[in-house]
């Protein structure tokens, strides 16, 4: 088991995060978002917290992929698309930081 390796799982995801900025293949973004998470969960010790953290994740990329609307040029649009994108960043940050947590120091 590593936190190495589980960050490294964890940061390739960015790669979803701009396909589903951009409304592409959003249902197959979310779960290939489910897939990368356990592969997280195989690599380090998984607190209840960061169970929390996932499901929250995860949650926040399907609602995201649900009510993605193309903008069109709405700008109103385009902030609401751009908010739900951001909680799922943010809960990807927290849970980046507890995996930071299981490093070894150096």
């Amino acid at each position: 088991m590593s936190a190495q390796n589980a960050i490294a799982i964890l940061d390739s995801m960015f790669d979803l995060f701009k396909q589903m900025g951009g409304g592409i293949a959003l249902d197959l973004q979310g779960l290939e978002i489910a897939r990368r998470l356990q592969l997280v969960r195989r690599e380090v010790v998984w607190s209840a917290d960061m169970a929390f953290v996932a499901t929250k994740l995860k949650a926040h990329a399907a609602h995201y992929a649900t009510t993605y609307r193309p903008h069109e040029g709405s700008e109103r649009i385009r902030k609401a698309n751009t908010e739900k994108l951001d909680k799922v960043v943010e809960h990807y940050s927290v849970l980046r930081a507890h995996l930071e947590q299981q490093l070894p120091a150096a």
